[in-house]
């Protein structure tokens, strides 16, 4: 059982420092953590000249012998709609990871506004004041490494696993602490404290641990200096000690109680093979109800797994129903005033040339608001021009399919029968929302809108990936009211007017769609607005990505609870055998005078049963699922009554090795 034990604790060591080096694989080669002199750029004073920044950067640098990382995000040329994150230095030059360097036309084509981590011996105050005399309007970065650390271990599952690992060290070192019992109060007669046993199991588990965990780390530290993960160590040791930490409570809590179970009253039975302990059967108890309450809350998060990729796997069928079409939105970068007015005006004719090679317009954000449809911005309401229409079949009330013209001067509102009788208010409200009464008086003349009614209930795609990364993964709406513009119904191609103010804010939703991916790039080439780009997404390879990850999330939780549902079993096995050694003679007597199992076993049975009830509580407390609590009081039952039924006929074929205390 030694053995055993020094081996689990070092496959615990390695698979913390696998942990570790995952932490660092999802963290990316382009992370670098910030310090003091590490800043947000947020613009400069009198317009964003991106070749003065890089130039007054690079002289300061050069002056001062030090380097800084600026860290951007890249369209990808050529086919791919990848965005990637690419990295600069300016000044002294430091190597970076491979494939992360940019060009030099990504380098001055991207936007200023990105961080900007300074690497060498200069004062903070120096690089504010040089940000101040140039003008140049910051933020320091303040980063959260606990924060990191915890999505890390939500996002990827990882937490369960985690779990898992150090479910099982408690388990082996508690059984293994119980097999010894003999050694211990040998120890103990010969004048050996409990502290100091317990202090030399403590030591010799964390020297094996820390032996292996350390040549982990070792292991993934050649691995980050190869691959010039230069800035990084920092965290990737904070993450280290929080490991460290973790697995050594458990193994303290495994010291704690080595020292508990014995005393000078077991000293005599344990030497004589007593194996008697009321103490063992307690804390077995606690295991098997952790053990049962875990795998209860692994099946709860695995059964949400399992219906969110039933919901995407039924929306990507959807999606392989129509057309490829490929989205584009906004960066993160925060514009302000004319910049704001730029970005609105070429992105209206973003969407004017996209019209034209057979795109498309789809704004819906009415996810929390299916009933509301008096609001055209949030409620389930869908914005599209006349190619949704010709791509999407929309049935009026006269059962015929509605086709409307390309660029119409009219404002066409398709609104469900239940609410056409409503029709006045709602197209009263969507002109206010779409700014056309203050348009007319702009241009001096009447932009029309006309009322159709449509057939109830009719579902409506909305290609919508940016509903996917919020986790609605169902690609239709219900009885939405459709409201189809174009530039020739908001007034033409005049950013200047009241109607044109929101397509920044339809690109930024992921509104354009385009079937072809060159239209997409061109039409960014065309309008320069490159370095504003944040993404740009094959609608159904995205869809595809997110049920990628799902069944991902969904096999590892599979895993988990096989392994949890193992275990338990094992450890139902034990506390069993603890019982059956603590009333071994008691069992064998009753046996012997014809007692029946129900006799033998009632009361444990009953205590199973209340057991059972106590984790059924617990689980509901944590996941509010009756089904689960309902299936867990039913199923550890029944598998309580097999074991016993098994082990009962072992405890009945050695009826007399127990009553002469062998």
């Amino acid at each position: 059982m030694k053995k055993i034990r020094t081996i689990i604790i070092f496959i615990v060591g390695i698979l913390f420092s696998i942990i570790a080096f995952s932490f660092i694989r999802s963290l990316g080669s382009t992370y670098i953590e910030s310090s003091s002199t590490s800043y947000e750029i947020n613009g400069m004073k009198g317009g964003n000249n991106t070749q003065k920044f890089n130039n007054t950067i690079q002289k300061f640098l050069n002056k001062h012998n030090i380097s800084a990382i600026k860290v951007f995000n890249v369209v990808e040329g050529g086919a791919s709609t990848d965005i990637v994150t690419k990295m600069h230095v300016y000044g002294k030059k430091i190597a970076l990871p491979a494939k992360t360097q940019a060009t030099a036309t990504e380098f001055e084509t991207s936007d200023l506004r990105y961080p900007i981590y300074f690497v060498g011996d200069i004062k903070k105050a120096t690089i504010e004041n040089m940000f101040k005399r140039e003008g140049i309007r910051y933020s320091p970065i303040h980063e959260n490494w606990n924060t990191d650390i915890v999505v890390f271990l939500t996002t990827n599952n990882v937490i369960y696993i985690l779990l898992l690992i150090l479910l099982v060290l408690f388990i082996v070192l508690v059984l293994t602490n119980l097999y010894a019992m003999k050694e211990i109060n040998i120890k103990a007669l010969l004048g050996m404290s409990n502290f100091e046993d317990a202090a030399i199991s403590f030591g010799k588990d964390q020297l094996v641990f820390t032996a292996a965990f350390g040549i982990g780390l070792i292991l993934v530290a050649l691995y980050m200096k190869m691959q010039s993960y230069l800035y990084a160590y920092k965290i990737m040791l904070y993450f280290s000690l929080f490991l460290y930490l973790v697995a050594t409570l458990v193994m303290i809590v495994g010291a704690v109680i080595r020292g508990l179970i014995h005393s000078r009253y077991t000293i005599i039975g344990a030497i004589k093979g007593d194996k008697k302990s009321k103490f063992s059967f307690y804390l077995n108890l606690f295991i098997k109800v952790l053990i049962e309450v875990f795998i209860c809350i692994s099946l709860f998060s695995l059964l949400n797994t399992q219906k969110s990729e039933k919901a995407l796997s039924d929306q990507l069928n959807v999606w392989m129903n129509h057309k490829t079409f490929y989205t584009v939105s906004e960066n993160a970068v925060m514009t302000k005033g004319s910049e704001t007015s730029y970005l609105n005006r070429q992105s209206m004719k973003l969407f004017h040339y996209l019209d034209q090679k057979g795109g498309m317009l789809v704004d819906y954000q009415g996810w929390d608001s299916p009933q509301d449809v008096g609001d055209l911005n949030n409620g389930n309401v869908m914005i599209v021009n006349a190619q949704y229409l010709k791509e999407n079949k929309v049935v009026g009330q006269n059962g015929n399919r509605i086709i409307l013209p390309k660029n119409s001067p009219v404002t066409y509102v398709l609104i469900p029968q239940q609410y056409y009788s409503q029709r006045a208010d709602l197209i009263k409200s969507y002109r206010r929302s779409l700014a056309l009464d203050d348009t007319e008086k702009q241009l001096g003349r009447k932009l029309e809108t006309k009322a159709i009614s449509i057939k109830n209930n009719q579902k409506l795609f909305t290609y919508s990936t940016y509903a996917l990364s919020l986790g609605n993964y169902s690609g239709t709406v219900k009885n939405a009211v459709l409201v189809v513009i174009s530039n020739n119904s908001l007034g033409g191609l005049n950013s200047k007017l009241d109607s044109n103010m929101n397509w920044d804010s339809y690109m930024s939703n992921s509104a354009f769609l385009s079937p072809t991916l060159s239209a997409v790039k061109t039409g960014i080439q065309k309008t320069n607005i490159k370095k504003y780009i944040g993404s740009i997404l094959n609608t159904k390879s995205y869809a595809a990505k997110q049920l990628e990850s799902i069944r991902t999330g969904m096999l590892l939780f599979l895993v988990v609870t096989l392994v949890a549902f193992a275990i338990a079993l094992v450890e139902n096995v034990a506390f069993n055998s603890v019982y059956f050694n603590n009333n071994s003679k008691k069992l064998a007597i009753q046996r012997i005078f014809g007692g029946s199992a129900s006799l033998r076993f009632g009361k444990f049975i009953r205590m199973i049963f209340v057991l059972s009830l106590i984790e059924a509580l617990i689980v509901f407390m944590f996941t509010g699922s009756i089904s689960i609590s309902l299936g867990l009081i039913i199923v550890s039952n029944i598998v309580e009554w097999i074991l016993l039924a098994v082990q009962g006929m072992y405890l009945d074929r050695h009826t007399w090795d127990y009553l002469k205390g062998e």
